[in-house]
């Protein structure tokens, strides 16, 4: 466990799966949408990002981005994750991310990928990881210095990974909301759609038991957080 005294983020690293499938143009609105969904998430939960996402394209579709509500790291990828899917792109964005939580080195800045500290080199080596393993399941890795922490969870994400796999654009919208905490009939609303046929989307992805996968994550995360601190729920969307 980190010292008391030290600040604590967490680091996301993600990069696009078969981003080589896009053709030219729909790579130039992946970005978009990808800049989107982040900036979104960004007035979801204020406050909770420390530097705003950054692509390296060079490194193949790559991006990173800094949370400083550790806890709130997954209700974010998530987040991020079910608006990406639903962007209209064919087939679906998705992406692999590692989660790393460490220290963080040097001074904000502009780009994460100007930044340093163990939490870096932390989401960096979770990526890695996946890429070795090349397991078409595995989407999300968790990096700390506590074992006794990354071993539950990335059993926790081994399942929660396994869901998302077969998750379709309708159960990604009806996640996207839910991981907001809105009722059934106000993500109804949202959609345009019967209040029975958000319950059969999030039933048919299996939302009951992600959503305790999501709250075990977000508890697991709460310990890595340095300071204790209440975390801010989430806006009410608009």
């Amino acid at each position: 466990m980190m010292p008391k005294h030290s600040r604590a983020i967490a680091v996301i690293t993600g990069d696009v799966i078969g981003s080589s499938r896009y053709s030219a143009s729909a790579r130039e609105k992946l970005d978009r949408l990808l800049r989107q969904a982040f900036a979104d998430a960004e007035r979801r939960f204020p406050r909770a990002i420390h530097t705003r996402m950054a692509f390296r394209i060079t490194a193949g579709d790559e991006f990173q981005c800094v949370i400083s509500e550790i806890p709130r790291a997954f209700d974010i990828l998530t987040y991020v994750r079910a608006v990406a899917a639903g962007g209209g792109l064919d087939p679906p964005v998705r992406f692999r991310a590692s989660v790393g939580v460490g220290e963080l080195s040097t001074p904000k800045r502009t780009s994460p990928y100007e930044q340093d500290g163990t939490a870096f080199v932390r989401a960096r080596e979770g990526l890695e990881d996946m890429a070795k393993d090349r397991s078409p399941v595995r989407w999300t890795k968790l990096r700390t210095d506590s074992p006794e922490i990354d071993e539950p969870v990335d059993a926790v994400l081994c399942l929660a990974d396994y869901l998302e796999q077969s998750w379709t654009v309708p159960q990604w919208e009806a996640v996207r909301w839910s991981i907001l905490g809105l009722t059934r009939k106000e993500i109804a609303k949202k959609l345009g759609i019967a209040h029975q046929n958000v319950t059969k989307r999030l039933l048919a992805a299996g939302w009951p038991h992600f959503e305790i996968a999501v709250a075990f994550l977000r508890s697991a995360l709460g310990q890595l957080s340095g300071t204790p601190r209440r975390v801010q729920q989430p806006l009410a969307p608009n």
